[in-house]
């Protein structure tokens, strides 16, 4: 339950708020759309070559204080973020950003729950996505109001302090400590990853698409609707409902459908955000939007529960933090460079051709799936 809490904090405060308020970055600031994506990217390369190094510490010290480490951490480049002069301390502000991102989201708490429980992973995981989830149903309208209200700088600022030290207090008090895990007799003993063979190539293929694309494409979501004439305030609602679905597509997978063969469900679940994402090309009135958003949220959530399953499915519970480290360290160009790369696909055509091209790394990624689930 902690895990859960935190999670849904820590993607509110650093991932969905600069999701939101990217496009007053721009227009307050007058740097680029491709200078602040930049920066966020550069957040998601050092979260991908730090997980490495954050699962060895995890497998190593009290997972307390890698978390709370975190939370620190995130506070600290929020509010740099929020005050940055110039382009420098900007991306600055997004390195440190990216460390709490390594030891805070998805990766070191599934790491910590697959080795203190692996036979109830997807129970354990499903929950704690469940909670992510919600983040930004709970934190896009929240950052969209304040934006509107007091400013980008004011909301990031303010929510970033109130999170990182609601998140910091749970890590650091009621997180319960290691040796409570290890006496259970559930635990594993963490041990370094195998060689990659096919399957792991074909998983890691699917992930370097996939990952690229949800990045993109949720980072640029609101600027790509305000765009399509959407409102800040309907374009903030509609990420918020997207994280709906993707409550709902985890709790899909805890039921019947989640006995189904795992490469084939995340196989659809990628054509299904693909289909559901290039609804806005052709209509943005709320009675289609929201709804195609309940869906792209819902193939969203399933695939985040998903990855983790599938590498458990592979190689076991025992390897399963430093494959997932390893898995993401490798696609960490892909989902660094992604918004990066959409941003200047922007400035260099126009809206829509460049989000057609995001939505073909969906199709991609489907495809190395299916291929996967062939094996």
């Amino acid at each position: 339950m902690t895990l859960a809490v935190t999670q849904l904090v820590s993607w509110g405060v650093l991932f969905y708020g600069f999701a939101v308020v990217a496009p007053d970055v721009t227009a307050d600031t007058g740097w680029s759309e491709s200078v602040v994506s930049g920066a966020f990217a550069v957040g998601l390369l050092v979260a991908g070559l730090a997980a490495p190094a954050i699962a060895r510490t995890l497998g190593r010290r009290d997972p307390r204080l890698v978390l709370s480490a975190g939370s620190i951490a995130g506070v600290a480049g929020m509010v740099a973020f929020a005050f940055a002069p110039n382009v420098a301390v900007l991306y600055v502000a997004w390195v440190v950003v990216g460390l709490a991102m390594a030891a805070t989201l998805y990766e070191p708490a599934m790491a910590v729950l697959v080795a203190i429980d692996p036979s109830r992973r997807h129970r354990t995981l499903a929950a704690v996505t469940v909670a992510g989830g919600l983040a930004s149903t709970a934190f896009a309208p929240l950052f969209g109001w304040a934006a509107t209200a007091f400013g980008w700088r004011a909301a990031i600022a303010v929510v970033a302090v109130a999170g990182g030290a609601f998140t910091l207090t749970l890590h650091a008090i009621a997180l319960p400590p290691a040796h409570v895990h290890m006496a259970s007799g559930t635990s594993v003993t963490p041990l370094p990853a195998p060689p990659f063979d096919r399957p792991l190539r074909r998983l890691l293929g699917a992930q370097l698409f996939e990952n690229a694309a949800i990045l993109a494409t949720t980072v640029h979501f609101t600027g790509f609707l305000l765009d399509r004439g959407v409102n800040l305030a309907t374009a903030a609602a509609a990420l918020g409902i997207m994280g709906l679905g993707k409550v709902g597509g985890r709790l899909l997978l805890l039921g019947p459908l989640g006995r189904g063969r795992l490469a084939a469900l995340a196989a659809g679940a990628n054509a299904v955000q693909a289909a559901g994402l290039a609804l806005p090309l052709f209509v943005t009135g709320r009675a289609i939007l929201f709804p195609a958003m309940v869906v792209v949220g819902a193939g969203s959530g399933a695939t985040t529960v998903l990855r983790p399953l599938l590498v458990v499915e592979l190689v076991g519970p025992a390897p399963f933090a430093a494959v997932n480290a390893r898995l993401q360290r490798a696609t960490t160009l892909a989902r660094a460079a992604a918004p990066f790369v959409l941003g200047a696909a922007v400035a260099a055509t126009n809206w829509p051709t460049a989000w057609a091209l995001a939505l073909v790394a969906f199709v991609l990624a489907a495809e190395r799936y299916l291929a996967l689930s062939r094996l």
